[in-house]
C-alpha cells in the first residue's frame, strides 16, 4: 500500500513483520512486529496516520506511522482487533476513515470503528458490523470514493 500523501510504501510479509519504506531514498523507514503468522493485506487510513494490518493469525492490528523516524527499535502496534474465525485476507478503510473492513478465510466481512482509539480506555468487544454471504474467502475489499458503497472479491 502507498500512504496517502505518497511519502511511504507498506508491505505485509511471511515472516510476520510489516516494513515501511521511504519513497524518497527507497530506505527502510520502520518495521513492525506482532503478528503471530504472515500478513497478507495493509491499509493506510485516510489521514496517512495509521497502517491496519491482516495477518493469518486472525487479527487486524493498527498501528501508528505518526513517529517514524522518530523512535529507536521495531514498533509494536497500538491497537488489535479480534473476531474473525479464519484468517484475515484483506483490510481497507472507508475514504472519510469512519469505518475499518477486513475480508477473512471465514467468509465474512467485519467493520471496526477506527475512531474508537481516541479513547484508549474503551476496549473492543468485537466488530460493530459482519456481513455474510460469499460461499468462499473474502480475499479483496474496496470503497467507492464517497465511501457510501463497497465491493468485496472472493473465489465464489
Amino acid at each position: 500500500a502507498v500512504s496517502p500523501d505518497g511519502r511511504y510504501i507498506a508491505a505485509g510479509s511471511l515472516d510476520k513483520t510489516v516494513r515501511l519504506w521511504d519513497c524518497e531514498t527507497g530506505v527502510l523507514a520502520d518495521k513492525f512486529n506482532g503478528h503471530a503468522d504472515s500478513v497478507y493485506s495493509v491499509s493506510f487510513s485516510p489521514d496517512g496516520s495509521l497502517l491496519a494490518t491482516g495477518s493469518l493469525d486472525r487479527t487486524v492490528r493498527l498501528w501508528d506511522i505518526t513517529q517514524v523516524g522518530k523512535r529507536s527499535g521495531e514498533t509494536n502496534s497500538r491497537f488489535t482487533f479480534k473476531g474473525h474465525k479464519d484468517f484475515v485476507l484483506s483490510v481497507a478503510f472507508a475514504p472519510q476513515g469512519t469505518w475499518l473492513l477486513s475480508g477473512s478465510k471465514d467468509r465474512s466481512v467485519h467493520f471496526w470503528d477506527p475512531r474508537m482509539l481516541r479513547d484508549l480506555s474503551k476496549t473492543e468487544d468485537g466488530p460493530s458490523l459482519i456481513l455474510q454471504g460469499h460461499q468462499n474467502s473474502v480475499i479483496s475489499l474496496a470503497h467507492s470514493p464517497l465511501g457510501c458503497l463497497f465491493a468485496t472479491g472472493s473465489g465464489d
